[in-house]
């Protein structure tokens, strides 16, 4: 979405990035905001920094920006929170280390919630531990007003099923990873985002809305 093709070594081991030009990609590069499990970054940290690498790399592009949405918004967003271009850029987020879930689910199963707010707060409490290929070995670094801001841009959420055996409503990981509500109230429009479920439970895949699914 953010134009770019992973680039492997002589042993087919993706070590990078190279970014598609608008010529080729022929739209304009989407911003994109990872959120990922606690267990998909103690697994695949080496990806995830991978991923910063290139989001960042996107972000320092000159190009036009109504082609570039990932330039926009970093520009943007370090002018008023006073950092960087590449601190701005940071897309890839998940918990502290050591650290697993929003535990909103936990809040909701024990009725342990007085409204949304106090949820979403939980939320970006425990989910805006940013990955930083700038610092490699330095471990999860909290960079709240940053998720925040890139989360306010956002027009759709996704998440990916890919479970035969368990569905939506079947568990409570689903809805504690979802930011939907969240990113409508980031929004200084109030507009709530599309939701969109991947169904990758079979070989013939499909994308959906939440409602549809």
């Amino acid at each position: 979405m953010i134009g770019v093709r992973p680039s492997a070594d002589g042993l087919g081991r993706v070590t990078g990035s190279s970014q598609v030009s608008l010529e080729e990609l022929g739209r304009p590069r989407v911003d994109v905001v990872v959120n990922c499990s606690g267990v998909f970054r103690d697994l695949f940290i080496n990806q995830m920094n991978l991923l910063d690498r290139a989001v960042k790399m996107v972000a320092e592009l000159d190009e036009p920006e109504e082609q570039n949405y990932v330039r926009k918004h970093a520009r943007q967003q370090a002018e008023e929170l006073g950092v960087s271009m590449r601190e701005a850029a940071t897309r890839i987020f998940s918990n502290a280390s050591g650290s697993y879930s929003s535990n909103v689910n936990l809040a909701v199963e024990n009725s342990s919630w007085n409204d949304e707010k106090q949820l979403q707060d939980m939320y970006l409490s425990r989910k805006s531990f940013a990955f930083d290929s700038d610092a490699p070995g330095i471990g999860m670094t909290e960079k709240r007003k940053v998720f925040e801001m890139a989360l306010s841009t956002a027009d759709a959420t996704f998440q990916n099923l890919d479970s035969s055996e368990i569905s939506l409503t079947d568990v409570s990981h689903y809805f504690d990873s979802d930011p939907t509500n969240l990113v409508q109230n980031l929004r200084k429009d109030g507009k709530k985002p599309s939701s969109y479920i991947a169904d990758t439970t079979t070989a013939n895949a499909q994308v959906r809305t939440l409602s549809e699914t």
